[in-house]
């Protein structure tokens, strides 16, 4: 596919996902930075064409994870009254040596962990989970500490510095929460620090408009003060008030960071299995 099939690509991506766990409800604009997100190459995705209609796709990224050549499926969907024909499947089977012959090492995917159906399909493929992700949404009013226990200086990071920002780190972020794709999808973004007597100690960084939380730490040194809270009401105050605050795809053997989370009134709305084979 290519550029010219987009509007083709947008209507079947929200038709195929409208009965998903939860569906997708997104603008052109949103799906334009979906794609941008999660660095798609549309040259390098999927169609299938019956007729003269889209009816099943897959949408691919591409980049580095943990230090291999990788493609992440952005996006697999058939409309509801083409399922059941086999079509991932053939879709798989024909980007599968494609990849291959460009020296890609690994395949990523995250599949709803309730899909049965779709998790049998991948562990037919090679694929092996390697971790539970969860999304989170903020249920009713957040549970927030009143002030920080030091004095904190919320600003703007304009030139983050990773090594450092990583040290407060308890694991991994997931592909769409990765430094890379967070420096794709800067223009979209807030990226704000906690400063005490300029040393950062803590920082967020989210998508104003829907509350989408891509990454939050805090230094190991310096938790339970309050830092988290904080950097939590500054997203409340700075999101769209209509919009529910979410975090997309959190590690769940994150303890430190779940028991923050479920603390602040965020309940678990769906979970999915991170999936990897090699090629």
């Amino acid at each position: 596919m290519d550029e010219t099939y987009f509007l083709s690509l947008y209507d079947a991506f929200i038709a195929a996902f409208a009965d998903y766990v939860m569906p997708f409800d997104l603008s052109e604009q949103q799906f334009r930075n979906h794609i941008v997100l999660n660095a798609v190459d549309l040259a390098s995705s999927v169609g299938i064409i019956e007729g003269e209609k889209l009816v099943g796709f897959t949408i691919n990224g591409f980049g580095k994870w943990n230090g291999r050549q990788t493609v992440y499926d952005a996006g697999t969907g058939v409309l509801p009254e083409f399922r059941r024909r086999g079509m991932g499947l053939t879709m798989f089977d024909v980007m599968m040596p494609i990849f291959k012959d460009r020296g890609i090492e690994q395949y990523l995917l995250e599949v709803v962990t309730t899909n049965k159906n779709a998790i049998s399909m991948y562990e037919k493929l090679g694929f092996g989970k390697t971790r539970t992700l969860s999304l989170l949404e903020l249920s009713g009013q957040a549970n927030l500490a009143p002030d920080a226990l030091i004095d904190i200086e919320l600003r703007d990071i304009d030139d983050p510095d990773w090594d450092l920002l990583q040290t407060f780190w308890d694991g991994d972020p997931s592909w769409q929460n990765s430094i890379l794709a967070v420096k794709r999808s800067l223009l979209q973004k807030r990226f704000i620090g906690a400063f005490h007597e300029n040393d950062c100690l803590g920082y967020i960084i989210f998508a104003a408009n829907s509350g989408r939380i891509a990454q939050i730490a805090v230094d190991q040194n310096y938790r339970g003060l309050g830092i988290g809270s904080l950097l939590l009401k500054k997203l409340l105050s700075e999101s769209d008030p209509t919009a529910r605050p979410q975090v997309v795809n959190i590690d769940r053997s994150l303890h430190e960071a779940m028991a923050f989370f479920e603390n602040r009134c965020f309940k678990t709305k769906l979970s999915q299995f991170e999936m990897i084979r090699a090629i």
